[in-house]
């Protein structure tokens, strides 16, 4: 049953490739003004807000960011803050709403970028017009896993089951609208099971994946960052991962495009934020500060391992136009996925 690749993954797949070849835009060209304000900034300390729980792959790669960033605005203290839930959009309203003067930032997914204005009608916040784009940093590929005392051994097994009997099957996600949700819903769709019960959790990854362990869920998707060391432990399988190709540090997975014979990518992506009117000279800056971070081989090694490499870098305009880019390749599988709120 296999299926053509779709418009929008095309154009991510062209867009991405072609990022190598594009000459970087000077920043200095496009951005310019505020000079006082960037000889005062930073002052204080930086807030990076992100707006999903402690110990989910999103709050371990801000923090390593947060580190990054204040070490290049000469040694600024940079605290992340976990405001979780609603799928991220507490979050993301918080930064919306905060002053546009570079102490308050956001550090999150797609999820609250590209996704959430196709699922929530009544969103407090609206992406571009009350956000400027920094950065993106890292792809975050997720990983289908089942608990590991689960007779449930390989994809086919788990098709089988829930096909079986759905009644008696069920998935978490880190949240109505999140990645983990539409993932999973879209698993249940090409599975023919698609009222399978979803169960959400406003603690994020821990709690999901408690359940999964404990068999309180059959199965759920979360990046190599969070499974990886239950994986590694027994205490849960892993059945798939759900980005276009295999994971370096985890290659004997395969991906759900090759378990389904068609193709599904939920590849999400991680990036950096600012309030909309924050100063064009700080957002420079920052932007600056992830790309000389990307020049640390230790960083990079870091992101590698917890199989969430980095994305191409990206000048500013770039970040943009892939950030459009990707609401169209979201709205196809939102569509598919039939969620909204």
């Amino acid at each position: 049953m296999s299926v053509a690749a779709t418009p929008a993954h095309s154009t991510r797949r062209v867009f991405l490739g072609s990022l190598a070849s594009l000459p970087l835009a000077a920043s200095s060209a496009l951005w310019s003004g505020h000079a006082m304000a960037q000889d005062r900034y930073p002052s204080r300390a930086i807030r990076m807000i992100v707006p999903f729980a402690p110990g989910s792959s999103t709050d371990i790669a801000a923090r390593s960011w947060g580190e990054v960033i204040g070490r290049q605005l000469g040694g600024a203290s940079v605290i992340v803050d976990n405001r979780a839930g609603a799928g991220g959009n507490i979050g993301a309203t918080a930064v919306a709403r905060s002053t546009p003067d570079g102490y308050t930032l956001l550090y999150s997914t797609a999820t609250t970028w590209a996704i959430a204005p196709l699922i929530y009608q009544d969103l407090a916040y609206q992406p571009t017009r009350d956000f400027l784009s920094v950065a993106v940093t890292t792809t975050v590929p997720t990983l289908l896993v089942v608990s590991g005392d689960s007779d449930i051994r390989s994809f086919q097994d788990l098709a089988d089951r829930v096909k079986a009997a759905p009644d008696r099957h069920s998935y978490g996600s880190n949240g109505v609208g999140a990645n983990s949700h539409i993932t999973c819903k879209l698993i249940a769709n090409r599975l023919g099971v698609p009222n399978l019960l979803h169960v959400p959790f406003k603690q994020g990854s821990q709690g999901v994946m408690a359940e999964v362990v404990a068999g309180r869920l059959t199965f759920a998707v979360d990046p190599w960052s969070v499974v990886g060391p239950l994986v590694r432990s027994g205490r849960l399988r892993a059945l798939a991962a759900t980005g276009s190709k295999r994971l370096s540090v985890a290659p004997e997975i395969p991906t759900l495009s090759e378990m389904l014979h068609q193709e599904l990518d939920t590849t999400t992506w991680s990036g950096l934020w600012a309030p909309a009117g924050t100063p064009a000279d700080i957002v420079t800056r920052l932007h600056e500060g992830i790309a000389a971070g990307r020049k640390n081989a230790a960083l990079v090694k870091q992101f590698e391992e917890q199989g969430t490499p980095l994305m191409p870098d990206m000048s500013l305009p770039q970040v943009n136009m892939f950030m459009k880019q990707e609401v169209e390749r979201w709205k196809v599988m939102v569509k598919e996925a039939q969620i909204s709120v």
